[in-house]
């Protein structure tokens, strides 16, 4: 893809009249927006916004590396949707890269164009800042005396001095509003974010007669678009007739596992999870067993889903999902016969209305 410049005349002018060569300015006279697929009018506007204000050459570029902003080069920021808000991360020198978001409605204005500029900026600045500290700490090494000990005085080995990552001893305030955090590498943590949801599905198994409806609610915690999530399905007794082979859709079933969606397509966003379920009810009654008592009992399985969720609004998704259970505890009564619960292997389809706020 061509890179689009936007920079101002006069800049221009001014590179022009003092002949100097652009690929030896510093890092900060030149930004690279690189949007994902469909951010590409957002980045034009932003970059003649950019122009404007810091009098840097401006230029937007290809797409960032699918799933994986912080790869881009130093002196690039990725633009990119991620749960109704706009991420941007900046990539630095030594491999590191600083991100914040920003609310930007899906209709936004020429103000909201602005307040992602001076996100831009203030990303601009932090990495201008920590490659300062680290040239005037290297400045301060090379010029600091040198003193040995005399040979009649031995002295002992000094021992190994504690590595302090370069910009972490002035770690300030900003980077809380970045959403930034150091750790012992040098390097920056991306924050945890919350995972909550409520839906409301309908859906056949092969041990169904007919569709079930049902309505669920998990939640847990993700780092870049892979959660651990806890989950639980009530059935709604409607629908056609239940049966004994009848387990993906007649009981109250809790999941938990590992939930992934790292990429996202626009408004289409599709996913994956796998973890153990558990089911509650009255087993031994449902197969009609003569005798069959009033505890409530409980098995154990595994289920991986494959999933596609098309966003309809900023926190309200269509869902198409399928998946496989598989039976580790698999029920069952003996006493000169075997009678099974279920099979051990059940497939199924659903779609589902999902609330997913965070």
């Amino acid at each position: 893809m061509a890179l689009l410049v936007a920079s101002p005349a006069f800049a221009q002018a001014a590179l022009a009249a003092t002949a100097v060569d652009p690929g030896r300015l510093p890092p900060e006279s030149h930004i690279t927006l690189r949007p994902v697929r469909g951010l590409e009018e957002l980045a034009l506007r932003l970059a003649r916004v950019l122009a404007l204000r810091t009098g840097a050459i401006v230029e937007v570029g290809d797409t960032p590396p699918p799933g994986l902003l912080e790869a881009v080069p130093a002196g690039h920021v990725a633009l990119a949707r991620q749960d109704g808000q706009l991420h941007l991360v900046l990539g630095a020198a030594l491999g590191r890269s600083y991100d914040a978001c920003v609310h930007l409605p899906e209709a936004y204005r020429e103000a909201d164009v602005r307040s992602v500029a001076l996100a831009v900026e203030s990303l601009r600045d932090r990495a201008i800042e920590a490659r300062e500290r680290v040239e005037q700490t290297e400045v301060e090494r090379i010029a600091a005396p040198r003193i040995t000990a005399p040979e009649t005085a031995p002295q002992p080995a000094p021992s190994a001095p504690h590595a302090v990552p370069a910009g972490a001893e002035n770690f300030d305030d900003r980077s809380a509003v970045l959403g930034e955090r150091p750790y012992a590498e040098g390097k920056f943590l991306k924050p945890v974010e919350p995972l909550f949801y409520l839906s409301a599905y309908t859906g056949a198994s092969t041990g169904t007669t007919g569709p079930r409806m049902g309505v669920g609610m998990g939640g847990g915690l993700c780092v870049l678009g892979h959660c651990l999530r806890l989950g639980m399905e009530y059935p709604m007794p409607l629908g056609a007739d239940q049966n004994a082979r009848d387990i993906r859709y007649r009981y109250t079933t809790f999941t938990a596992g590992v939930y992934t969606h790292p990429l996202s397509y626009g408004c289409f966003t599709p996913g994956a999870s796998i973890g153990f379920l558990s089911r509650l009810g009255y087993f031994e009654r449902d197969m009609g067993l003569p005798s069959a008592g009033e505890g409530l009992d409980t098995d154990l399985g595994v289920r991986g889903t494959v999933e596609g969720a098309f966003k309809v609004a900023s926190a309200v998704e269509l869902l198409a999902e399928g998946g496989i259970d598989y039976a580790l505890d698999r029920w069952r009564m003996g006493g000169g016969y075997t009678v099974y619960r279920g099979e051990h292997t059940t497939p199924w389809l659903q779609a589902a209305v999902r609330v997913r706020p965070y």
